[in-house]
């Protein structure tokens, strides 16, 4: 868990390819339909992230951000920041700032300033982090929420301790279903699709907006964001001001593709 953000890369991508697949979905599926009628559209979530690099001090095995399934290092640009914001006006939830680790975006508090910039609502900008660094002063005067995960570093720990009391707090590990099991191949389709429209991602996390290759996207899931920049593809909408507001089943080609190869929805222990 306690790694330089340096990080090693263990291996290829090639085994998250989904080789022949594109971005469309296949023949109409009632089932796939059914589920998606029982999941939460990005308009009617509390959170909608802002992922702003994949860098991290940390290099967790199983982060449901697949970062050490990535390449290469990448950071949003303040005027890609910007233009996510600006199409999140006026989302009543929480706007996130995550990653990664935020806090070592190289441009962190270029970007606090746009935030406060763009969303005069303090109770409106929240920070996701597990290491503040030497920014807690800036994250006390911008953030009127903060997800504080340390994942069980003693670094986060010490880090975090002037915040505690600014947000959420968990010292500990942090534990999930595995990503990389592919809820396809462990049930019969019924159930897989039961169990994504009852997916914890979904109903209790965020949609999220990343920048892949230099281009803005935006996702109906942060984890299927993920495996996009993972796999080195790129299947998501463009974040026009107010996609957000955006039915579900108009991702349905979104869910299609990645929540069937996905784990969380499987529970497992």
């Amino acid at each position: 868990m306690n790694k330089p953000w340096k990080r090693p890369k263990i291996g290829s991508r090639a085994h998250l390819q989904v080789l022949g697949q594109s971005n469309n979905t296949s023949a109409p599926n009632p089932l796939r339909k059914t589920a998606i009628t029982n999941m939460l559209s990005p308009y009617e979530m509390q959170i909608i992230q802002i992922d702003i690099t994949n860098k991290c001090d940390l290099a967790c095995s199983n982060c449901t951000r697949l970062l050490e399934n990535q390449n290469n290092f990448w950071e949003m640009t303040p005027e890609n920041f910007r233009l996510a914001v600006r199409s999140l006006k006026g989302f009543p939830g929480i706007i996130g700032m995550m990653g990664g680790n935020p806090a070592m975006h190289r441009d962190f508090r270029e970007l606090c300033d746009i935030f406060v910039e763009e969303v005069p609502n303090k109770n409106q900008r929240g920070l996701f982090t597990n290491n503040i660094f030497k920014h807690a002063d800036v994250a006390k005067k911008v953030f009127g929420f903060i997800n504080m995960n340390t994942h069980g570093s003693q670094r986060g720990i010490k880090s975090l301790e002037a915040l505690r009391s600014r947000g959420l707090y968990h010292w500990g590990y942090s534990s999930h279903s595995p990503l990389l099991t592919a809820a396809k191949d462990l049930f019969e389709e019924e159930e897989m699709w039961d169990r994504i429209s009852k997916c914890d991602v979904n109903h209790e996390w965020s949609a999220s907006i990343v920048q892949n290759r230099g281009k803005l996207r935006a996702y109906f899931c942060e984890v299927a964001a993920s495996f996009d920049l993972a796999r080195g593809t790129d299947n998501g909408i463009d974040p026009v001001p107010g996609w957000w507001r955006r039915n579900l089943s108009e991702f349905e080609d979104q869910i299609a593709l990645f929540c069937p190869g996905c784990g969380v929805p499987a529970k497992l222990p």
